[in-house]
C-alpha cells in the first residue's frame, strides 16, 4: 500500500487537486467581497481552472492574482452591463402580471427568449474572457455565438451551474447546504467541472479567435 502515498500516485494527485480547489475557492470568495469585483473574480477563477484541466497550472495564487489584475477593467465593465441587464429583466418580470390575453403570451415568450439569451451570455462570457483577449463588444458577441452554437453543452452548463442555485432557494435547509458547500470549495469545484466543458468548446475556436479579432490570453 505504500505506493498509494507516493507523489505520483492517484490518491496523492486527488488530494493535491482537492487542496488546490479549496484554496482557489477561498481566493475567489475573498476577492468577491467588494461586490463590484465579482465579475473579475469569476474570470480569474476560470483562468485558473481551465489551466488546471489542461495541466498547465502550477501556482494557484500567482495565476489568480495575475488574471485578476489583467482582466480587472474589462471584466468589471462586463459585470456592470450584466447586472443592469439582469435588473431590466427582473423589472419586466415584475410588470408581467399587468398584461392579459395575447399581450401576456407575447411578453412572456419574449421574456423567456431574452432570459435564455442572457443566461447563455452570463455562463460563457467570463470563461471566454479568461481564455481570449478581445474587446468587450466582441467578447459579448462571441460568447453568445459560441454558447448557442454548442447548445447541448450550454444546457449541461445550465444544469450544473444554475439548477443547484435554484434548489438552494427552494428551502432554508437547501440554502444552508448550498452556502456550506460553496464556502468550502463549491464554487471552485463547479468552475473546475465546467472548465472541462469550456476546454472542449473553446478548442474549436482558438485558432479562429487568435488570428481574427483577438489573441489567446497568456
Amino acid at each position: 500500500m505504500s505506493h498509494l502515498f507516493q507523489l505520483n500516485s492517484p490518491l496523492f494527485k486527488f488530494l493535491s487537486r482537492a487542496v488546490d480547489i479549496v484554496i482557489l475557492n477561498l481566493l475567489f470568495l475573498l476577492f468577491c467581497i467588494p461586490i463590484i469585483t465579482i465579475g473579475t473574480s469569476i474570470t480569474a477563477l476560470y483562468s485558473v481552472t481551465i489551466k488546471m484541466t489542461r495541466n498547465e497550472e502550477n501556482y494557484i495564487f500567482k495565476s489568480f492574482i495575475s488574471s485578476f489584475k489583467r482582466n480587472f477593467t474589462q471584466s468589471t465593465l462586463v459585470w456592470f452591463i450584466l447586472l443592469a441587464s439582469g435588473f431590466i429583466l427582473l423589472a419586466d418580470l415584475s410588470v408581467l402580471g399587468n398584461f392579459h390575453g395575447i399581450l401576456r403570451i407575447f411578453f412572456t415568450s419574449a421574456l423567456i427568449i431574452f432570459g435564455f439569451v442572457y443566461l447563455g451570455i452570463l455562463l460563457f462570457i467570463f470563461p471566454y474572457m479568461a481564455r481570449f483577449d478581445n474587446t468587450i463588444k466582441r467578447s459579448l458577441l462571441n460568447s453568445l455565438l459560441v454558447g448557442f452554437s454548442n447548445l447541448p453543452r450550454l444546457l449541461l452548463l445550465i444544469f450544473l451551474t444554475v439548477v443547484p442555485v435554484i434548489l438552494g432557494f427552494t428551502s432554508f435547509k437547501g440554502f444552508l447546504l448550498v452556502l456550506y458547500i460553496g464556502t468550502f470549495g463549491g464554487f471552485a469545484l463547479v468552475a473546475y467541472i465546467n472548465s472541462y466543458i469550456f476546454r472542449k468548446v473553446f478548442s474549436k475556436y482558438e485558432g479562429r479567435f487568435s488570428s481574427n479579432n483577438g489573441k489567446l490570453a497568456k
